[in-house]
């Protein structure tokens, strides 16, 4: 088995202490951060890290065990040569990095979402990808936890019918932490093209001559219209991630943020009032998210297949993101796909 030299590009967090925050809390499957998953699979190496808080970068190349330490990670793509970069800084900078280790010999990327802050950036790192063969992936990990694949299989199945609306309920930033609500419902739904957005936020200014907010907003409500009929809803709900997907033939449901799984089923197709029973949700192993979402990369760099969060699904849920803020500014608008105004800008930190 080829093994492979990783690079890693902001120190904080999800590079490799945010394990230490979950421990005890049954919603997340360890190990989480970067460096962890890395650590876990056996073939890929942390060899160099980069940083611009140096007691930040000690501390990261400290507990990891890794010896090229540098201020600019430019210098480390340079120099280290790695075939795998993980990007976890601010999204405010994961453009410049992303497209500057793709035209710099760097095959395969794990970047934190969101990918960017517009989607002239993202269109940006997409053809960049693709010009030069990258494989990356967007930490958007539900794509990648084994219960929300259940749900998928189950969807696909047939088995409770044709899905027709998404239901979320999430807290949190619109880039910084919808990014992932967004991606978790297009991918229970089978990943449909959109037709429009609407959405309301909260906490932002906006500039219009820049086409620019201030700030990362907090969504107050957000709608998607998809095709073949299927529809999406984000409702604000204070420390709860949640979805639900219904169906013509039954309803599946993620409860506290993956702790607890349901499905109903319809009683009877002659039922004249389309009641529903509990069924039991089926098993699956509980294997780490990040692990399987740095296995998938490896697997895409390996194959030349696509990886499962490629650089055009994490342009697609952008486009949501962004498409709910551009509807509030536009006092509550559809805001159809693709987006007309691919410079307008939410600097997500």
């Amino acid at each position: 088995m080829m093994e492979y030299r990783v690079g890693v590009v902001g120190c904080g967090r999800m590079a490799g202490s945010i394990d230490d925050e979950v421990i005890g809390y049954d919603s997340c499957i360890l190990p989480y951060s970067h460096a962890a998953a890395y650590s876990a699979i056996g073939r890929t190496h942390v060899v160099a890290a980069a940083d611009i808080d140096p007691q930040r970068l000690m501390t990261f190349c400290k507990r990891w065990n890794v010896s090229s330490q540098y201020s600019d990670y430019r210098e480390m793509i340079e120099r280290e040569r790695p075939d795998i970069l993980s990007v976890t800084t601010p999204a405010t900078v994961r453009h410049e990095i992303v497209t500057f280790a793709a035209d710099n010999g760097v095959k395969g990327i794990y970047c934190e979402k969101a990918m960017c802050c517009s989607m002239a950036q993202a269109d940006d790192i997409v053809e960049s990808c693709r010009r030069k063969n990258v494989k990356l992936n967007v930490g958007t990990l539900r794509r990648f936890h084994p219960g929300y694949w259940k749900m998928r299989e189950l969807i696909d199945s047939g088995r409770i019918g044709e899905p027709k609306v998404a239901i979320a309920h999430s807290t949190g930033a619109l880039m910084h932490t919808h990014s992932h609500t967004v991606d978790t419902v297009r991918f229970l739904l089978g990943d449909p093209k959109v037709n429009y957005v609407q959405g309301s936020i909260d906490g932002a200014e906006h500039d219009a001559v820049k086409s620019m907010l201030d700030r990362d907003p907090s969504l107050v409500m957000g709608y998607a219209s998809f095709a073949d009929g299927k529809h999406a809803f984000f409702v604000p709900s204070p420390g709860l991630y949640e979805f639900e997907v219904d169906c013509t033939a039954g309803v599946v449901r993620v409860l506290d943020n993956g702790i607890e799984w349901r499905m109903r089923v319809m009683k009877s197709p002659t039922d004249k009032w389309g009641l529903h029973v509990a069924a039991n949700f089926p098993p699956f192993e509980r294997v780490s998210p990040t692990v399987r979402c740095i296995e998938d990369l490896i697997n895409a760099m390996e194959t030349g297949s696509d990886t499962r969060c490629n650089p055009s699904v994490g342009r697609d849920g952008m486009e949501l993101c962004l498409g709910m803020a551009i509807s509030h500014v536009r006092g509550g608008a559809r805001v159809s796909s693709p987006i007309d105004d691919r410079r307008f800008y939410i600097p997500s930190h």
